[in-house]
């Protein structure tokens, strides 16, 4: 339903830091020890979210997207909303009113938890 309202981004890299680039999405995130986002790891690890996202080391979903250097983009959900903690933790809570028609299932997630998982997605480096 969102589909048309999705964003393209170019990031043009020379070739040495496109090199650069790839090792480092090949590898696994640099996490926070923050406790809030620590907090948001067992979330993750026990919640659906290990069934459909891979972070890795952590899980290994398939069906939504990768997650591993969440952090390190500027934008999410087709480029839609720039990755701030207010839009994730919103999008973590009802992901179909941020994106109407998105594929993302309402969990059921509130207040701390969605703050918890907001925090350990951004310190996903």
């Amino acid at each position: 339903m969102s589909h048309a309202n999705m964003r393209f981004r170019v990031i043009v890299h020379e070739p040495a830091e496109f090199e650069k680039w790839v090792k480092a999405q090949q590898a696994p995130p640099v996490e926070s020890p923050d406790a809030l986002a620590q907090q948001g790891k067992t979330l993750f690890t026990q919640s659906a979210c290990v069934g459909c996202h891979t972070i890795t080391g952590v899980s290994a979903g398939h069906i939504g997207p990768d997650l591993t250097h969440f952090a390190s983009r500027k934008t999410f959900a087709g480029s839609l909303m720039a990755t701030t903690p207010d839009n994730v933790t919103k999008w973590i809570e009802n992901p179909e009113h941020m994106k109407p028609g998105a594929l993302m299932p309402n969990l059921g997630m509130k207040g701390e938890q969605s703050k918890s998982l907001a925090a350990y997605l951004l310190s996903l480096k």
